[in-house]
């Protein structure tokens, strides 16, 4: 007989790292665990279908009853049955389109599900739910291992969490040292159209874990914006609850001793794991039980599915846990009531959450949860700005979240104020200064204490009439202010009417949680300095060659600072300073700037540069001129002239900014650098956008808003987007002796870490440099071999592969400054340094078979390193290695210098790379060769093989393994194409047996499998029924091979599942 051992090969790290502790905390905390065997049971023995059908109908039944004339009645087991196919068979029509008519199902405050039922000959509808948000513990939670599904292509989640036998939540699982971005891409690729999609149209929480790390999204969430979730104290403004006290929470829970037997059965469920494996109930918490605890407690859990995810714009979104934590704190604090001179009205405050965190989607959700809180009826909902652009842009953000409540965006004071006579219920965006309209129009006092004011950028709209009559026209409306920065120390005292702070999440905050990316500031002021001297020295001649006293007054009253800076030959210098550094450092990479300049003459000065320099590919966007042009002032007329031509050429001025902006946000060419005065400094969000020119003076609030254009994150291939640059020519950045002084008007805890300089970038790489050198303290620095097996602990290698790409970041971030190679004076040493690293970490990664990929910083490292290295060489040092590149592989096994190191190689790379194509498509041959190899290897390090003889029997091993030559194939078997995976891997079968059985199965699968059959589940049914009737009848019957239905309900599954996995071999 063969091998009978039916166990599947399994993920053993994962199941030991990260699988099995979550697990154990999900069943701790409640969630019932339910085995493999009952899951496809449940689902009626198929993967197509993803709803415990038994749980939810009882769940269903339990939850669920109507009333007629005082009589509680329970819905019939057939509604129940058509309420759960009304969610199992629902049309698909697209990922997200599908998961939301699902939301809308699942949640009451959405819409839910109404059954028309008949009561004394009368038919009424009543509402239905599928879970009961009122009574959280009459719900029934499970949690599921290893679920496999079906679409076109077959996926296998970690673990399924679900809520009445409904999927609410899949985790992907990596072990430790495995970076987070594996199992976020396994999200990603599952739900795509060629694998299971329509599973993600249930689960309103995705998570991926390696242990050291849990990141949480939801149904099409891109993999950048998994975020961490931290837990802060609800009754504090901006405190975190800490470590220690989630340990104690997280302790309690895991000395809870699960029963043995369902114990016994997750062991199970996880197949090869370690059977006399036992619970661990004092193990030291990590950061993935925090993540569970927080995120999985029954209450948490749901409130976050019902009341923390939104469709916005065709997009699915979850809340961050800043946004969470921030509308809890507010609707406790409108709860609160406070007495004034107008009457009595609800407490409100302001909100600061930095730009980049989402704070118009929080105050879309606080707006969501007014809606539909039960303690406010019918609440009359105003949201100001003070620009036109965003009053329209939120407009439309709040219309794209669908709410119960339509969106009204008022067209004058006058429409304002007959909206407020209304008492409209929908939500009514306006402009601040449509107050003051408002009030001269008519004298109107609305003393509801329902209304509820939330203002958006509240810094700029605080103070004034306007501001003003809004507290005069609805003087008991509760006002929550809402601002991207904090307030500056002068502010506080006008900023008592609104209330305190509600919550805080600071710059320092959101790049903890890696929501945007650092600013590093460089001023360039000094270099332009002497022109600028320049400048003033003409300007005084200029005015003392005027005699007439009116005229040198009007021309001392327009020589200000902006017309100074918008001298032609400052820009002239400035512009060739931009145009050097941006092409030496971000051309060609698809990383743009913005450059900011002191008026819009200045713009068209620096765009008139740029064509004449025929480098750089830069656009304007300006406001229109208005007004009457005076003859006299050449700078408006010329203004004015440019934008004509603008207009005439694109037929209105919005026409060619919408160009620019999508060509500037959307394509990796196109616009480079986009050249601005004003607009586009607040609220403009293009993440690819890199670099900030300053050439204009900001401050305070402006200066804040200006940079946050280039802290977003970006995903970028051909130069890694790792910061946001300010290269600052302004008046700003003179005298400075650090970046943070230019906000010297804000208490400094609140903007810590919002700028970094020069200086501190150079002590960062200092730090990132000592780390990896000292990694090597105690080895001969000459001994390449002694270094190299400083790198054989697992643990060890990817730490130092953590540093190293740490210190390749910040040295690609200082050799993006133009001051760093005056500053630094060891350049040198850090480039002969890195190259070695470099190489260590080549010959590292080669020889213990690691999959590093260095590639995206190819042509920085081209750059950094080019006294030292070529091109061609630093590809060789940041590409994977693919050992099927023969000339390659030969290439980067030569650089080895013992045959040893080279056997090794060899080995680790063939096995790894048989692992990654051959364990779940042809476990049985991956587990062949895999011994083969540790056995040759074995032999090696004992002494019974000479190392060159090592090298020349594994080269042979590595052919056969890579071209799958398998001598021990029958004819017949070998010359048939997937007939080998199906001989190897087909347990219970006698060796007489098992050839006819095999070419039989294999002409089954051969004659149905069309193209893209792995696509398509209608042929595989088709196959796996021709597959049982062969089984049962022929091999079974004709043949009289004695098989128990478990052996052939295995040979059918198994055959099936193999076929699938390698789909090619069997197509027609």
């Amino acid at each position: 007989m063969k091998n009978t051992n039916t166990k599947i090969e399994a993920k053993f790290d994962e199941a030991s790292d990260t699988q099995l502790p979550f697990v154990e905390l999900l069943v701790n905390l409640g969630y019932q665990y339910i085995s493999r065997s009952e899951v496809i049971k449940e689902r009626n023995g198929g993967t197509d279908k993803f709803i415990l059908q038994d749980v939810a109908f009882a769940s269903l039944s339990r939850i669920n009853d109507y009333e007629i004339d005082g009589e509680k009645i329970k819905f019939s087991p057939k509604d129940i049955k058509e309420a759960i196919d009304s969610l199992e068979s629902i049309q698909y029509e697209g990922l997200i389109d599908t998961s939301k008519e699902i939301f809308n199902l699942l949640m009451p405050t959405t819409g839910g599900k109404s059954i028309k039922v008949f009561h004394k000959g009368k038919s009424t509808s009543k509402d239905f739910r599928f879970v009961d948000f009122e009574n959280i513990k009459n719900n029934s939670f499970h949690v599921a291992l290893e679920y496999e599904a079906s679409g076109r292509g077959n996926i296998r989640p970690d673990i399924i969490v679900f809520v009445n036998g409904i999927p609410f939540a899949i985790i992907e699982n990596k072990k430790k040292g495995v970076d987070i971005s594996e199992a976020l891409n396994q999200h990603i690729r599952n739900q795509g159209t060629d694998k299971c999609p329509r599973l993600f149209i249930y689960p309103q929480l995705l998570v991926a874990s390696n242990g050291n790390e849990l990141l949480y999204g939801t149904t099409g969430t891109p993999s950048k914006f998994f975020v961490s979730w931290q837990e802060k104290k609800e009754n504090k403004i901006d405190e975190y609850v800490s470590d220690e006290e989630i340990n104690k929470k997280v302790k309690k829970y895991l000395e809870k001793k699960i029963d043995e037997k369902i114990y016994q059965q997750i062991l199970a469920d996880l197949n090869t794991y370690n059977y006399n494996h036992t619970q661990q109930l004092d193990r030291t918490p990590t950061v993935q039980d925090h993540g569970v605890i927080s995120l999985f407690e029954f209450e948490r859990f749901l409130d976050l599915c019902k009341n923390y995810v939104l469709y916005d714009a065709g997009v699915k979104k979850i809340s961050r846990y800043q946004q969470y934590f921030a509308i809890h704190k507010m609707l406790k604090r409108i709860e609160e009531k406070e007495e004034t001179e107008t009457g009595i009205r609800r407490r409100g405050g302001l909100v600061w959450h930095t730009q980049g965190s989402g704070k118009s989607l929080t105050m879309v959700m606080f707006v969501k949860a007014l809606i539909e809180s039960p303690h406010i009826k019918n609440p009359r909902i105003i949201i100001v700005t003070d620009r036109r652009d965003l009053d329209k842009q939120i407009s439309e953000t709040f219309k794209n979240c669908n709410l119960k409540k339509g969106v009204y965006r008022t067209a004058t004071g006058a429409d304002l104020l007959s909206q407020i006579k209304k008492k409209n219920l929908n939500v009514v965006t306006t402009l601040i200064h449509k107050f003051d309209a408002a009030a001269k129009k008519m004298k109107f006092v609305d003393n509801d204490d329902n209304i509820f004011v939330l203002i958006d950028e509240a810094h700029r709209t605080q103070g004034g009439s306007a501001n003003l009559e809004m507290n005069r026209i609805i003087p008991n409306a509760c006002y929550i202010a809402f601002t991207g920065t904090p307030l500056m120390k002068a502010e506080r005292a006008s900023w008592k009417k609104f209330g305190s702070y509600i919550d805080k999440y600071t710059i320092d905050d959101a790049l903890r949680d890696k929501i945007i990316l650092p600013l590093i500031y460089e001023g360039r002021y000094v270099e332009m300095e002497q022109r600028g001297k320049q400048i003033d020295i003409k300007a005084e001649r200029i005015i003392s060659d005027v005699t007439n006293e009116d005229d040198k007054k009007r021309l001392e009253k327009n020589i200000d600072k902006d017309i100074l800076r918008s001298n032609p030959g400052l820009i002239e210098e400035i512009a060739e300073d931009v145009a050097k550094h941006y092409i030496a450092n971000f051309q060609g990479t698809g990383l743009k700037a913005q450059l900011v300049a002191p008026s819009k003459f200045a713009a068209i000065t620096f765009q008139k540069y740029f064509e004449k320099l025929e480098k750089i590919e830069t656009a304007i966007v300006i406001s229109d001129e208005s007004g009457i042009i005076d003859e006299e002032d050449t700078h408006k007329k010329e203004v004015d002239n440019y934008l004509k031509t603008v207009k005439e050429k694109y037929s209105s001025l919005s026409n060619y900014e919408r160009d620019v902006i999508d060509s500037f946000k959307n394509q990796e060419s196109g616009t480079e650098i986009i050249i601005v005065v004003d607009k586009l400094l607040t609220g403009f969000d293009a993440p690819r956008n890199t670099v900030l020119y300053l050439a204009k003076d900001l401050k305070d609030h402006n200066l804040l808003q200006a940079i946050a254009r280039v802290n977003r994150l970006f995903d970028n291939d051909l130069k890694p987007k790792t910061a946001g640059f300010i290269i600052d020519y302004s008046e700003n950045a003179q005298n400075l002796q650090y970046a943070m002084q230019l906000f010297s008007n804000f208490d400094e805890d609140d903007l810590k870490n919002a700028l970094i300089d020069v200086n501190e970038k150079i002590k960062d790489l200092e730090a990132d440099y000592s780390i990896v050198h000292d990694f090597f303290n105690g080895v001969k620095k000459d001994d390449s071999e002694a270094l190299i097996l400083k790198l054989q602990d697992n643990a060890d290698r990817e730490k130092y592969y953590e540093n190293l790409n740490s210190f390749v970041r910040t040295f690609n971030e200082c050799m993006t400054l133009q001051d760093f190679s005056k500053k630094f004076t060891d350049i040198d040493l850090y480039q002969k340094e890195l190259k070695k690293f470099l190489e260590l970490r080549n010959i590292a990664s080669l020889r213990y078979a690691d999959r590093t990929d260095l590639h995206q910083y190819k042509l920085s490292l081209i750059k950094i390193l080019d006294k030292y290295i070529d091109a061609s060489s630093v590809e060789l040092l940041t590409e994977p290695i693919d050992i099927t590149n023969t000339l390659q592989f030969q290439k980067a096994i030569d650089t080895l210098h013992t045959d040893s190191a080279k056997a090794e190689a060899i080995a680790a790379q063939t096995e790894k790379t048989i692992e990654e194509k051959y364990q779940e498509a042809d476990p049985e041959f991956y587990k062949k060769f895999s011994h083969k190899i540790k056995k040759l290897i074995e032999d090696m390090h004992n002494g019974k093989l000479a190392d060159a003889k090592a090298v020349e029997q594994l080269k042979l091993l590595q052919d056969k393994a890579l071209n799958k030559k398998d001598d021990s194939l029958p004819k017949e078997i070998s010359s048939t194409p997937g007939a080998d995976v199906l001989y190897r891997n087909l347990h219970g079968l006698a060796e007489k047996d098992l050839l006819r059985v095999v070419l039989g199965i294999r002409n089954i699968i051969g004659k149905e499998a069309i193209i893209d059959w792995q696509k398509n589940p209608e042929i595989q049914r088709i196959i796996k029924n021709k597959i049982d009737d062969f089984v049962y009848d022929v091999v079974r019957g004709e043949w009289a091979i004695e098989l128990s239905h478990e052996d052939m309900k295995k040979i059918v599954d198994d055959s099936l599942d193999l076929a699938r996995k390698n789909y090619e071999l069997f197509s027609v």
